[in-house]
Order: C-alpha cells, then sequence, then structure tokens
C-alpha cells in the first residue's frame, strides 16, 4: 500500500445566492470539460484530494481540475480550470528485498543491544555521550 500527499483544493465561493453546491470535474488526459469524470461536492469552498472525493481517481500522470457553481435546479455556472496539472502518482516500490549474510561481525563492547542502538542514535543526531568527568 503506498502512500500519497493529500492536497487541498481551494476557491472563492460564488456571488450567486442560490448556490447550493459546486461540482468538481477532473480529466486524465487531455483538457477537463463538463464532460469530465465529476463529483458533486457540497457548499464548500475547499476540498481535500483524494480524501473527500472518494471517486476521484488515482493514478499516475497528471490530472486536470474543474469546479463549477451549481444552483436549485442542476444549472452550472462557467469553469474555473486549475491550468496547472498535478499528479497523484507514487514512485514504484523496491523489489526483491533480502537479508544476506556477512564474513565480518559487529562486537559490542560491554553493552546490551538496547545500550549499543541508543548510543548510535545519540551519535547519529550529533549529541556524543561525553564522560562526566571530562567536563
Amino acid at each position: 500500500m503506498a502512500k500519497v500527499k493529500k492536497r487541498r483544493l481551494l476557491w472563492k465561493p460564488s456571488t450567486s445566492s442560490n448556490v447550493i453546491a459546486y461540482k468538481l470535474y477532473w480529466a486524465e488526459e487531455g483538457k477537463v470539460d463538463y464532460d469530465s469524470a465529476c463529483a458533486l461536492i457540497g457548499n464548500v469552498a475547499e476540498v481535500v484530494l483524494p480524501e473527500q472525493v472518494p471517486s476521484f481517481p488515482m493514478v499516475k500522470g497528471p490530472i486536470e481540475l474543474g469546479i463549477t457553481a451549481v444552483n436549485e435546479i442542476g444549472n452550472e455556472s462557467d469553469m474555473m480550470i486549475l491550468d496547472t496539472p498535478f499528479q497523484f502518482s507514487v514512485p514504484d516500490a523496491p523489489t526483491n528485498p533480502r537479508i544476506e549474510a556477512l564474513k565480518e561481525y559487529h562486537i559490542y563492547q560491554g553493552s546490551t543491544i538496547e545500550e549499543e542502538a541508543e548510543n548510535q542514535e545519540n551519535d547519529a543526531a550529533g549529541l556524543g555521550l561525553e564522560d562526566e568527568s571530562d567536563a
């Protein structure tokens, strides 16, 4: 299962008083228009993609978006188009994971595995462990 960063699409609401909802359109290839796939998203001025639009496609490649205002009898405004396509694609996963035995050994110097891991974390964070007598 891959993970994809959410995107928030925002717009200024229509100034018309009879708007009851907005409709989000998308086109995976080519230009978005009124014949493109769409979803009615309610009377809101933003939507989080893909989370709040279950039918929104998770595809590799660019998607162009359009948004319209919808009035109480279903008429739609001109379409506002997001003309900079963006992507919800994920990279291919690495393949063939394996663990390989090496000839060399790691020597623990009187510490437990947990203490050694903590020391390595501290060193990696640039904290280093100093002997109090050196301070």
